[in-house]
């Protein structure tokens, strides 16, 4: 009896630890459900990159952020190559505006989201995210013309096994 009990005490235990969220990440759900499609591991000042075709001018837009202490997306670069539409036109406070090879750089930016919302595109944008070396188009996890959210979340072991597609 005095096993069993033992026993039952162990599974409870670890049934509790699962179910505590202390992994880090950044979580990509879906923007009208909240369900979520895909996750990577995140550490503060990590970086990942989101790319794009811009719908308008059919330029390649990279868009460079990483998280910081308090667990909020900081973007801290903007690479493009095209003004117009969407593109900044020059800096703001201490962001720094150069051109390199054709590409217009607009960098030291320190712009602060709790969260990303992002339309993904349905013909030409083709948003991928940039993350370690690797290469995951939004096209691998969600429709192509949806809406879907960024944002950094503590995931329980559960969550982090079971939960959507993993990246990274």
């Amino acid at each position: 009896m005095k096993r069993i009990n033992v026993i039952i005490f162990v599974v409870m235990c670890l049934s509790a630890a699962m179910m505590y969220p202390f992994l880090s990440g950044v979580v990509i759900e879906e923007g009208e459900t909240g369900k979520l499609l895909a996750f990577f591991k995140m550490e503060p000042s990590k970086e990942f990159s989101i790319t794009y075709i811009h719908s308008i001018h059919k330029t390649p837009v990279l868009e460079t952020y990483h998280i910081n202490q308090e667990g909020q997306i900081v973007q801290t670069e903007m690479r493009f190559e095209e003004f117009g539409v969407g593109m900044p036109s020059g800096a703001t406070g201490n962001e720094v505006f150069t051109q390199k090879d054709g590409t217009y750089i607009l960098s030291n930016m320190n712009r602060t989201f709790p969260s990303l919302d992002i339309r993904t595109g349905q013909i030409i944008a083709n948003h991928t995210l940039l993350f370690e070396g690797r290469e995951y188009p939004f096209s691998s996890f969600s429709e192509k013309g949806s809406w879907v959210r960024l944002k950094t979340e503590k995931l329980n072991v559960w969550q982090w096994m079971i939960g959507g597609k993993k990246l990274g």
